[in-house]
């Protein structure tokens, strides 16, 4: 198996999403495997006679094995090497029902794996909190042996050779993964933590979210369809409508609107993908998000500002709670908010709600698929490898169907999915969204600096949906992030 091969497929697979040709870091240079050369058989010359007796059977020749190519000062002897009785300190964003859950697993792999294997899991707060705190603790080597980091944020810390690439685990005969467990991730999963400024893996996946669009069917009825929509054409309809007919079941006092949004850079980004454009261009050497499908896409929410149709939340997941309240008839957000839109609609207006992809220009929906994931810090060969078979026990079948049906988040692999039949049966919403992995998707950009772009992204949505023109604030904004890009990279 080997990282270059699989590496190929999957950008084959994400053409049409935005990636980013670097710099490779030298003290870590991503694993290779030479050609290998079939030997030549020596030609055979027909006897001219008939032997006397049978010829002895020519052997077939075999390959050489080639040694997968790796780092072995920063790796160890990997096929050799002994993780027992090792400490691996996990840093996650993870607070209340979630860290429990996962402090429950953290300990059956405790007690379950024979190395004697012990893992640590610390919360560290929220993604921000987690991704402060390993920023300040670079310079002074305080960090953990593991973290949950966004590609961008792993990006960032591989530029500072603070991270290992995962390439040599994955790959390794003894450690890693057989192609047909390849195979059952989605490809999507394994496609997002290739990080072409490295060209390497830096991450793990053990879980995915995604953008979807929630919409009150209710409430939709009575405006007199009978499907959510499809377009942005039919969204902007059915919002304007859904201003000047309140929904009837509506609870609390307040203004009622078609769609109540939050700003949020990932939020462009699924208005952009799902008009066919991306974040970045396709080399990685600037951002494209001021482009038609930006421009397009932020004046027509402006449009629905001005007219009434649409307004900010007031508050933190206000438009959840809007939602819950039937104030709101759509509302886009991340999958993994679905059990507290559930618990928003059961506490508020109670009515019937589904979700779908957002609506598109494309000829198919082009989904917004992200999530973090995990990556190992520099430490020593031992304790690293330690850490990966954590994510890969993680990465288990059955670990995923735990985690996915304790959060709400989707698993990366089929054969976890196989084994949610019940949850599924359970929770029709979350099965149908989990339909949309197969989906056309974008990536955001897995780059050095893109935190920095995100903020800048905010502000200049702030901007423009204050009245500032929108394709000079979208022209400035991408000369900022490549800015950001410039002195990020490697």
């Amino acid at each position: 198996m080997k990282t270059r091969n699989l590496v190929a497929l999957l950008v084959v697979l994400a053409l049409v999403l935005p990636t980013v040709a670097a710099c490779a870091p030298e003290e870590t240079p991503p694993p290779t495997e030479e050609p290998i050369e079939e030997p030549a058989e020596e030609p055979v010359e027909e006897p001219t006679e008939a032997p006397t007796e049978e010829p002895e059977p020519t052997e077939e020749p075999q390959p050489t094995p080639v040694p997968l190519a790796y780092d072995v000062e920063t790796y160890g002897d990997l096929e050799n090497l002994d993780p027992s009785g090792q400490t691996v300190v996990y840093w996650y964003q993870h607070t209340g029902s979630r860290e429990e859950l996962m402090l429950s697993m953290i300990d059956e792999f405790n007690r379950t794996n024979e190395w004697g294997i012990t893992v640590q899991g610390e919360s560290q707060g929220g993604y921000d909190d987690l991704y402060q705190k390993i920023i300040a603790g670079i310079p002074a080597n305080q960090l953990p042996s593991m973290a949950v980091a966004y590609q961008n944020q792993a990006a960032t810390y591989a530029v500072q050779n603070v991270l290992v690439a995962l390439d040599p685990y994955v790959e390794s005969e003894k450690w890693g993964y057989t192609q047909e467990e390849l195979d059952d991730f989605f490809p999507i999963a394994l496609g997002a933590d290739f990080l072409p400024q490295f060209e390497a893996r830096y991450g793990w996946p053990p879980y995915k979210s995604m953008e979807v669009m929630y919409y009150n069917e209710d409430w939709l009825t009575e405006l007199g369809y009978d499907a959510p929509p499809e377009t942005w054409e039919e969204f902007g309809e059915m919002a304007c409508k859904a201003a000047e007919q309140p929904f009837s079941g509506a609870t609390g006092e307040g203004a009622s609107y078609g769609y109540v949004y939050s700003i949020d850079a990932s939020r462009l980004a699924t208005f952009i993908f799902s008009r066919g454009g991306n974040i970045i261009n396709e080399n990685g050497t600037g951002y494209v998000f001021n482009g038609p499908e930006g421009v397009e896409a932020v004046t027509f929410l402006k449009d629905l500002v001005d007219k009434g149709c649409a307004a900010e939340q007031t508050e933190r997941y206000g438009d959840q709670s809007d939602f819950g309240a039937g104030r709101s008839l759509f509302t886009i957000s991340s999958i993994s908010g679905l059990p507290y839109y559930k618990s928003a609609v059961d506490e508020g207006a109670g009515f019937s709600w589904s979700v779908n992809p957002p609506p598109h220009t494309t000829p198919e929906p082009r989904m917004n698929i992200y999530g973090a994931s995990q990556s190992i810090f520099v430490s020593i060969p031992r304790e690293q490898l330690a850490a990966w078979l954590f994510i890969k026990w993680m990465s288990g079948p059955e670990q995923q169907a735990t985690w996915a049906s304790g959060t709400g988040y989707f698993p990366t692999r089929q054969a976890a999915a196989d084994l949610l039949a019940n949850y599924f049966a359970e929770h029709p919403t979350y099965e149908k969204a989990f339909t949309f992995m197969s989906m056309d998707y974008g990536i955001e950009s897995p780059v050095a600096g893109y935190d920095e772009c995100r903020a800048a992204i905010e502000e200049m949505l702030t901007a423009v949906l204050g009245g500032d023109e929108a394709k000079a604030q979208l022209d400035a904004t991408a000369e900022q992030c490549n800015e950001y890009l410039e002195e990020a990279a490697p």
